[in-house]
């Protein structure tokens, strides 16, 4: 019965394990989309900034913000 029971602890050990190991894949990618996201942004030279993991925030150059005539 031991065995058993030896052998589920090690399962849910690997299962929290790799729930740890995809939660700190997600936040990597999430890191990374932003920056990429804020280099973007610097390289068209625009006022658009960047948000943590909501992406690009219409700034003042937005042409579709501007007034209509």
């Amino acid at each position: 019965m031991r065995y058993v029971d030896a052998g589920y602890a090690i399962a849910l050990a690997v299962l929290a394990l790799y729930a740890l190991s995809l939660i700190a894949r997600r936040r990597r990618l999430e890191r990374a989309v932003s920056r990429g996201l804020a280099a973007e942004a610097a390289s068209r030279g625009g006022a658009s900034r960047v948000t943590e993991g909501h992406g690009t925030v219409r700034g003042d150059d937005d042409p579709s913000r501007a007034p209509r005539r």
